[in-house]
């Protein structure tokens, strides 16, 4: 059996442990302007965990958005499983994860900036952030 992993999440402004052991699929679903986005995270064991934003242009994602939800979710999950059995927390400094979107490009002549990662954005263009999950 592996060691649980959890992610440390900004959730209705609280920092919320979220369980990334065993986790099978995640599925964004982006909305349009007064409705919440959501992230639905399902486990082995059958169970899941529905992380949802404030239901306003502002807060949520659009559909076209849900895929980079998605990939920067399973980004973060790839590096708390990779974490050793003493670390079961990621970040490890206390602080909330980010998601974040990979870098635009790596290509050798590409400027400095294109290769950073940079933030999940909301439609109001702030890091995404959900307001419940259950």
């Amino acid at each position: 059996m592996s060691s649980p992993k959890f992610i440390r999440l900004s959730v209705g402004g609280a920092n919320t442990l979220i369980n990334v052991t065993d986790v099978t699929t995640v599925v964004a679903v982006g909305a349009a302007a007064a409705q919440a986005s959501t992230l639905t995270i399902t486990y082995a064991s059958g169970g899941s965990t529905l992380l949802t934003t404030a239901a306003n242009a502002d807060d949520n994602f659009l559909v076209a958005g849900a895929p980079a939800v998605v990939q920067a979710f399973w980004n973060i999950i790839t590096e708390a499983v990779a974490q050793p059995w003493n670390q079961p927390v990621v970040p490890t400094n206390g602080q909330t994860a980010v998601l974040m979107s990979p870098a635009v490009s790596q290509d050798a002549d590409a400027a400095f900036s294109a290769k950073q990662s940079t933030p999940v954005l909301n439609q109001g263009g702030d890091p995404l952030v959900f307001l419940t999950a259950v």
